[in-house]
């Protein structure tokens, strides 16, 4: 059993939602990094993202660039992500991810890119510009290593092509609260979460919010309708602008309002 499959089900237990947590690799620097990784996990994160960072991200708003433009002068390459997921491997019990665009997977060859993330630990990928009628190659080669790739969904995807999404989703679906960017955000339209109602009627997989969520008063109105929360802007900005601590503040604030 995959362990993201594992920790939905301890959640829902528990009637709890996941608190996923995003960071970059190799900001402010390796070792960093992984103090950050390893006391937020210690701090109540359920699910890790770890960041690939990359030149050319269409995705990511400024802050996440930002850290991503250090870890890339710092020499972050895939091979030292992959470094980073071996060093807290034996250290975690929770499941983690890497998010990463296509062009870094793809240089360094779909085969071994999964192998090489089985052997680390990883438990799922995520591709944000790889879309779902082209992902099945590299799907098929995370498969045969018991990972998941992540699919996507939007409040403005067209309800036929979100169904096709769903029936063959792996572990959870990434639903993505707005159009753009990553970035913290002033406010949704709630409205727009009552869709997930409808694809839950076509396979009970988690669904988790993420992109622009950075506060406890969002947090707080998001729940009812998802699974699990993502959070990474908000994260990357107290680590900016202040110290872990300040991370560990965050995490523990965020997952008390899950419990």
């Amino acid at each position: 059993m995959n362990k993201i499959d594992e920790k939905f089900a301890e959640l829902k237990i528990k009637e709890q939602k996941a608190l996923i947590g995003y960071f970059t690799a190799g900001y402010p620097d390796f070792e960093t990094s992984k103090q950050v990784i390893l006391r937020s996990v210690r701090a109540g994160i359920d699910i890790l993202e770890i960041g690939v960072p990359f030149s050319d991200p269409l995705a990511d708003g400024p802050i996440i660039q930002y850290t991503s433009n250090i870890a890339l002068q710092n020499g972050i390459n895939m091979d030292k992500c992959f470094s980073l997921c071996e060093e807290i491997k034996d250290c975690v019990s929770i499941p983690y991810l890497l998010m990463t665009y296509y062009n870094p997977v793809y240089k360094y060859g779909i085969e071994k890119f999964a192998v090489k993330a089985k052997k680390c630990g990883v438990s799922g990928v995520i591709v944000p510009d790889l879309p779902f009628e082209e992902s099945e190659l590299l799907k098929k080669q995370l498969k045969k290593n018991n990972i998941f790739l992540i699919n996507f969904l939007t409040p403005f995807t067209q309800f036929e092509r979100g169904k096709k999404i769903i029936e063959q989703a792996e572990g959870f679906i990434y639903f993505i609260t707005i159009a753009g960017i990553t970035g913290e955000k002033k406010e949704f339209d709630y409205n727009a979460f009552k869709v997930i109602e409808k694809y839950k009627k076509i396979k009970d997989i988690p669904f988790c919010a993420g992109f622009g969520i950075s506060t406890v008063s969002q947090i707080k109105k998001i729940k009812k309708y998802v699974d699990g929360i993502i959070v990474g802007s908000h994260f990357l900005k107290q680590l900016i602008y202040g110290k872990i601590e300040n991370v560990e503040k965050s995490v523990s604030k965020f997952k008390e309002v899950l419990l």
